[in-house]
This record gives structure tokens, C-alpha cells and sequence, in this order.
């Protein structure tokens, strides 16, 4: 947007604050009519009032606005349902509150009653079409086809005039045009010119672009043009500015042919700061208030994409849409509608008729930018005169309209190409920690507009030779400028870092606070390529993921090699486990009430034929990463639940713990085979333990819960592992209802060290209170132990007692020869 657009909102925000005066009157006015007559009607115009507040206050920059006014909207429905007098005694309240916060607001009348909006020209097209282009005009009418073709002239087309129809497909032969003028009357002959162009059309069938320009409108003459294969009909006196942004479409001459926009809003205030915002950006904008202005707008100006208010009054924004669907010429428009109202019936309306194209109101500006952005690069066609490469280049992240990783690619590899052997640039990868959290907490919705926020926020930290890119998810791609050096390189990383840590609010209830890693990698005077470049950005990255707190990593030779030593794990994993090298040792489970044997942990080994024994440090990362983790799931089950039920032969209620990794709660393959592994050794469910971790339940928490809810079903029991160690532990006890809460042993070493008691008690009262068994895990001392037991803890498990056994160690174990079970 250019610099002064700031200028032009604070005008537009002074404007807005005068009209917050006008709304508190009109409030105040029917508030007292309410109380005289309380009616249906009356309420609904206060609502109305407050719902067009609840759109514009926040994207004015009056956040309360929005925010008090939509909690009078959701009183307005209440009280409509139940209209009670402590109801009405509440909706009095919310009232009073946004009369109170529009008086606070509100600032006096401007004295300058200057629109910046209507002085704006709207004409972007360029005077530079291409020379090779020429355009033939068919007009009996002399002067109006001198005055077309000089305008026409003027803009760089190549124009021959003719003023009689009977040499028509001769001239299209002799010059060959890109596109075709024709009056539809010549000589008083009403359809002359659809007539001709239709015989043409029979005769050759050339696709050649037909613009038909007439003095006259009707029905007959429309049908007629359309008969005849006219691409377009314009009415005189011609809109010079339509015609040419219709034969820049047609001739898919791109840049001199901006995005056209149609706002539709019965909300003036926002019509205007809307219209100001896009107008800035590059894109022509045109407005309508209500249903009938925007059809006839869509008719005249011919939009790529239209905004629609959802709630409008006669006829409201979804009918519209579907009215808009329903035309023959613009049922390929795209639709973008916005509402300040959630309801999901609402929504469903909306992605039905636009394939899920819908934005909640409030729209600050720059959120409306790049929305609006996002979706005007979809209407590039293809067949474009654009080289495959210009396109690639064109290429953008449909969520944020940054580029995309082809076209990220395109420009790294150009700067590679180009680039003088004294410059240096670096290309960095960006991914916020957690992110997934933020889906599953606040739905996906919320989700991608903090992408679209920190999208805008990080690319207010480049220069304007830096590039920024999202290759998908969470993680964005950045490309400095051709001057930098490690200390800019690290400021930059670090001025995007803190970027990433500003606090995003979205209303009075939800702010949000994030982090991020970053990898980077330096173009050195080596070769290297786009590819090779982003590889290196994403192995630091990589290395970076796994710092225990946000960090920045530059890419080195060490990175390389420890990426090929990991490979090369992955490889052996790989051919362990087609070689049945892993198995599984068991670590025994006490109970504090008398020190019996109660249970086991499965827990992996990897029997290696050169290393030894190696335990799931070394392996169970690479494991989860190559997606092999699944496979040694199975393993584990089955080698576990063989082993329970020999064990169980003589030690009945014993029960057996199993891990599950986050793959396994995604993609839950493992269940056929628990079941049939239960029925062929004849165990009831309620003996096997499903241990999960919180990390693994918020990878896909709507996926986990029907995970589990299917175990549930089967009758085997949940643990949460490492409770206490995860994102928002308590957030999702209730939702699980594990019948087991596992205290990692960090907490039990931290208790080692302080003697701090009231954490390690308090995981105990609250599991006991949810009716689960509590166990302490990593048990090594006997103050450990004792102290765990006088806080009532169920069970434990620990180096003290019993260290991971093979099973034929433990069947010599006194403990197990002579457990109580």
C-alpha cells in the first residue's frame, strides 16, 4: 500500500468517530421508543444498529466498539426469546454500556467535509498496451468511430475504423485483430451487426474476442449478441475505462489489468474504509449498499471478485450469492462473504455457494488486503501469454498471498544465477513452535488468521529486496537481500523471532503469544542451487526444533554430516525391522500399599548385532520421523500381550502398559490388531494399559478423541504419560478421563533437589480427585519412595525396585516369584 494510506485512514477514522454520535442517537431513539411500545420490530433495528457496529468498530481501530456492540447483538436475540424482566433488565445494560462507549468515542463533527475516496481516480490502465495488437471498429457512426479509435490510439492499439458491415470477414482476414468493435445498428437495421458477426462465426469459427457497442438496451438485443458469440455488450455513451480493462482480459494483457473489486456492504462507514484500503493496494474498487446496486454494478464493471455483507436488509448477502450463482455471466465470479455473526448455519450457507469462502467481520485493513490479494491471483487463466516460468513466479500462497515454495524456489535460483561474486544473501526458515495448538484450541478458523497476521507483521521486517514465502503449514520461507552479512542475517533472524513473539489479540477474551525456531543458510562462493539452499535452511531448522527453547541455526558442514548419519539410521532401522531385531523388555510396577507387583511397562529394545542393546533414545525419534513407529507399535503389542497372558496364568490380575506414539493416535491401525491379539490369548480389555502423552494427543486433538473414544469403546484402559510435561495438561483431563495419570520423573528428581513439596502433591490430590490412579515414574531413592507414598500416591515404578528386565530375568526375580497380584 502506499505510505499516505495512514494519512487517508486517520481521516476516514475522524469521519467515523462523528458518525459514532449519529448511531448513539439512533440507539438512544429507538431504546425509547422500546420502552413505550415494546416490539419485535423495534428490537431488531437496535440489533441491526449494533451488529453494523460489531462489523466496523474493530476495523476503525475501536476494538471496544466492536466488542461491546456484539454482546448488545446477542442480547437483542435473547430477549426476543425470552423476553423476561430480568432478561430486559440485562439488555438495558448492555445499552447503557455502548451508549457509554460511543459517547467516550465519538469526536465532534469534521469541519472539512472532504472525501478523500471521491477524487480518486479509478483508471489504472496502462498507455502502454502492446503495438502488435490491433483492434477493428465497425461504426456507422463517424464521429463516435474517430473518437474510438483515438482513444484506443492513445493507449498503444493499432485501430482501423470501418463504417459499413459488407467487407466484414475481409478485413478480419486482411488484419487479423485480437479483438472486434461492432455497432449491433447500422443504418437503422436494429440487429445488423449480431446478424453479420453471427454468419461470420457459422462461416469460420474464430475465437476472435467480439465487443458489441450499441445506443440502445433491451432483451432482444442482448439475446441477439449473445447469439452471436459477442464476448460483451456495452451500452452508449461508452465507458472508456470498462472497454479497456474488458480488452486487457480478453487479450490477457495482465499488467495493465488490475483486480476489479465490488464491495457490498449496506454499512457505509465500512464501504469507505474498505474501499480506501484496496484502492491503495492496486485494485479498482467499485461499492454497492444493497442487493439491487450490486447487480446492476456487476453488470456494469464486470468484477473479479465480490465482498458480500452477509446481513443485509431486504435481501441479505447469501441470497445474493445466489442470485449472483444463478446468472449465466457471473456465475464464475468469485465470492468472498463476510459476517460478524459465528452461527454455523450461517457458514454452511456461505461454503456452499463459494467453497468455504468466508471471514468473520471484524476486517482489520490489513487483513483485507491480503485476503483480497489471496484470492485476486486465483483469476489468472490459464493459456496465458506469460512464459512457465513467469507463471511459477506468479505463484502464491492461496491463506496469505505470499509466494508460494515454487515461486520462492524461481527467485532463489535466480539471485543464484545473477548474483556478482561480492554479494552475499541468505535464505531462512522459519516454523512457530506449537502451532498445532492453536487449531486444536481456537479451531482452524482462528488459526489461519494468526498465519495471515504474522504474515503481514513479518514481512514489515525485509527490506525491499527481501523476499517472503510460505511452503505450507506453519513455516515460512525468507530470502534477504543481496547486501547481507552474518551480523544483518542474525539481526534480521532476530527481528523476525521477536516478531513472532508479539502478543496477537483478537478480542477482549483471546490473545495469543507464540514462538518460533529459525534455520539459515548462507550462499557461499560454492555452487549451489534453490533446492540445495532450502535444504540447508530446513536441516538447521531442524536442529533448531529440537533446543529446548525457540532458537536460531545457521547451517554448517556438521549439520550435513549429522543429517547423513541420521539417514543412514533410518536405513538400518529399516532393515531391524525386517529382521525382527527389536523387542521388547518389560520394567515393573509396585503398588505403595504393600510393595506387590501390580503390573509391567512394555518398554522397546533394539538388539543390535554390532552395537549391543540399545535403548529407544538412540532410535525412537528417526523411528517417528521415517513414519516406522507404527510397525514397531505392533511389535510391541503383540510381543506384550503374548507375554501378559503367560504371566497372568499365574499372576491373574496383572496388567500390561503399552506406548503409543502421536502416529498411532492419528492413524489408528493398531486397534484390529489389539482386538484380535485380546480374543486369540482370551484377556479381558480392562488388563491392557494404552499409555499416550500430551504432545501426541494435540498433533490432531479431533482425530485423538475419536481415537480414543474407540478404545473406550473396547474396554482398555488410558494413562497419560509425563503428565505435567505437555502444552495445557488440565485443559484436557476431563475430555480423556484417563484411569491413569503417570508423574514424570523430572518432578520427582526436582523434589529430590528442593524438597519443594506442593507441586508433587498437588498432581496426586488431582488425580485422586478425577477418581485415577497416580504413578510415579524414575523412583531411585528411598526418600523418593517414601516420601511419595506419605502423599498417597497409587503406584510406582523406578530403578529402586526394578530396572527394565527381559522376561526370562524376571521370572528369577524374588519380587515377581513371590508378588501378591
Amino acid at each position: 500500500m502506499r505510505a499516505n494510506f495512514h494519512d487517508e485512514l486517520s481521516v476516514l477514522s475522524k469521519e467515523y468517530q462523528k458518525h459514532l454520535a449519529d448511531y448513539a442517537l439512533e440507539i438512544e431513539h429507538y431504546w425509547r421508543q422500546l420502552k413505550i411500545e415494546p416490539t419485535i420490530d423495534i428490537l431488531k433495528q437496535i440489533a441491526n444498529i449494533a451488529h453494523r457496529l460489531a462489523g466496523s468498530g474493530k476495523a476503525y481501530g475501536f476494538d471496544s466498539v466492536s466488542h461491546i456492540a456484539k454482546e448488545l447483538e446477542t442480547a437483542c436475540d435473547t430477549t426476543v426469546a425470552k423476553p423476561a424482566l430480568g432478561v430486559r433488565d440485562m439488555f438495558d445494560q448492555h445499552v447503557t454500556n455502548l451508549l457509554d462507549c460511543l459517547s467516550s468515542c465519538a469526536a465532534p463533527a469534521l469541519s472539512n467535509d472532504h472525501d478523500p475516496i471521491a477524487h480518486q481516480g479509478n483508471s489504472t490502465v496502462s498507455d502502454e498496451a502492446s503495438n502488435n495488437v490491433t483492434i477493428l471498429v465497425f461504426d456507422d457512426d463517424t464521429d463516435f468511430c474517430k473518437m474510438l479509435c483515438h482513444l484506443l490510439r492513445s493507449k498503444g492499439y493499432t485501430v482501423h475504423g470501418i463504417d459499413r458491415l459488407d467487407a466484414f470477414t475481409d478485413h478480419i482476414a486482411r488484419y487479423q485483430p485480437g479483438a472486434v468493435i461492432v455497432d449491433m445498428d447500422f443504418f437503422g437495421e436494429r440487429l445488423a451487426g449480431a446478424e453479420t458477426v453471427f454468419e461470420w462465426r457459422q462461416r469460420t469459427g474464430e475465437p476472435i474476442p467480439v465487443i458489441f457497442v450499441s445506443g440502445f438496451d433491451s432483451f432482444e438485443l442482448r439475446l441477439a449478441a449473445v447469439r452471436a458469440g459477442g464476448n460483451f455488450f456495452l451500452g452508449k455513451p461508452l465507458d472508456e475505462v470498462r472497454l479497456l480493462h474488458l480488452l486487457d482480459a480478453e487479450l490477457k494483457l495482465g499488467t495493465t489489468s488490475p483486480c476489479r473489486v465490488l464491495l457490498v456492504d449496506d454499512d457505509t462507514d465500512l464501504l469507505k474504509l474498505y474501499k480506501s484500503t484496496l484502492s491503495q493496494a492496486g485494485f479498482v474498487v467499485q461499492t454497492a449498499s444493497g442487493a439491487t446496486s450490486a447487480m446492476f454494478a456487476m453488470n456494469q464493471e464486470l468484477p473479479n471478485l465480490v465482498l458480500i455483507d452477509v446481513h443485509m436488509p431486504n435481501c441479505n448477502g447469501i441470497e445474493l450469492g445466489q442470485l449472483i450463482r444463478q446468472h449465466e455471466k457471473f456465475s464464475h465470479v468469485p465470492l468472498l462473504f463476510m459476517s460478524a455473526a459465528n452461527d454455523i448455519d450461517t457458514k454452511l450457507a456461505c461454503a456452499r455457494l463459494t467453497s468455504d469462502e468466508y471471514v468473520s467481520k471484524p476486517i482489520e485493513p490489513w487483513r483485507l488486503v491480503m485476503l483480497v490479494k489471496s484470492r485476486a491471483n486465483r483469476r489468472l487463466l490459464p493459456g496465458s501469454a506469460a512464459s512457465a516460468r513467469d507463471e511459477i513466479e506468479q505463484q502464491r500462497d492461496p491463506l496469505t498471498a505470499l509466494h508460494s515454495l515454487s515461486s520462492f524456489r524461481a527467485r532463489v535460483q535466480s539471485r543464484l544465477d545473477t548474483r556478482q561474486s561480492q554479494q552475499s544473501f541468505a535464505v531462512m526458515k522459519l516454523d512457530i513452535r506449537d502451532f498445532h495448538t492453536v487449531n486444536n484450541v481456537y479451531g482452524r478458523v482462528t488459526g489461519d488468521q494468526v498465519l495471515q497476521r504474522l504474515a503481514w507483521e513479518l514481512s514489515q521486517c525485509l527490506n525491499d529486496d527481501g523476499v517472503l514465502g510460505r511452503e505450507s503449514g506453519d513455516e515460512f520461507l525468507i530470502m534477504t537481500g543481496t547486501t547481507a552479512t552474518t551480523a544483518s542475517v542474525t539481526q534480521l533472524a532476530e527481528s523476525l523471532a521477536a516478531t513472532t513473539r508479539k502478543p496477537i489479540q483478537f478480542d477482549d477474551q483471546r490473545m495469543i503469544v507464540l514462538s518460533s525456531d529459525i534455520g539459515i543458510a548462507m550462499a557461499t562462493s560454492d555452487p549451489l542451487s534453490a533446492d540445495d539452499m532450502i535444504r540447508h535452511a530446513d536441516s538447521a531448522l531442524f536442529v533448531a526444533r529440537r533446543s529446548s527453547a525457540p532458537a536460531v541455526v545457521y547451517f554448517d558442514t556438521t549439520l550435513q554430516e549429522h543429517q547423513r548419519n541420521r539417514f543412514n539410521l533410518a536405513q538400518e532401522i529399516r532393515r531391524a525391522l525386517q529382521k525382527n531385531q527389536f523387542c521388547a523388555a518389560y520394567q515393573a510396577v509396585f503398588s505403595f500399599d504393600d510393595g506387590a507387583l501390580i503390573g509391567f511397562e512394555a518398554l522397546a529394545r533394539w538388539q543390535h548385532p554390532v552395537r549391543g542393546l540399545i535403548g529407544p533414545a538412540a532410535f525412537m525419534q528417526v523411528m517417528e520421523e521415517q513414519g516406522f513407529i507404527s510397525e514397531l507399535t505392533t511389535l510391541m503389542l503383540e510381543a506384550a500381550v503374548k507375554q501378559l497372558a503367560l504371566w497372568r496364568n499365574t499372576h491373574k490380575n496383572l496388567f500390561m502398559s503399552i506406548n503409543l506414539s502421536a502416529l498411532d493416535i492419528q492413524k489408528p491401525d493398531f486397534i484390529d490388531a489389539l482386538r484380535s491379539l485380546l480374543d486369540a490369548h482370551q484377556l479381558p480389555p480392562d488388563c491392557i494399559v494404552l499409555e499416550i502423552t500430551e504432545t501426541s494427543l494435540l498433533a490432531d486433538w479431533q482425530t485423538a478423541i475419536r481415537t480414543i473414544d474407540i478404545l473406550r469403546e473396547i474396554g482398555v484402559k488410558l494413562a497419560l504419560d509425563d503428565f505435567g510435561t505437555g502444552y495445557s495438561s488440565l485443559s484436557y483431563l476431563h475430555r480423556i478421563r484417563p484411569s491413569t495419570l503417570k508423574i514424570d520423573r523430572s518432578f520427582v528428581s526436582a523434589w529430590s533437589e528442593s524438597h519443594e513439596e506442593n507441586l508433587l502433591r498437588t498432581m496426586v490430590h488431582l488425580g485422586h480427585d478425577m477418581d485415577m490412579n497416580v504413578v510415579a515414574e524414575g523412583i531411585e531413592t528411598v526418600d523418593e519412595l517414601n516420601f511419595l507414598k506419605n502423599i498417597n500416591c497409587n503406584c510406582y515404578q523406578g530403578y529402586l525396585s526394578a530396572k527394565p528386565m527381559f522376561k526370562d530375568d524376571i521370572a528369577l526375580t524374588s519380587w515377581f516369584r513371590s508378588g501378591s497380584c
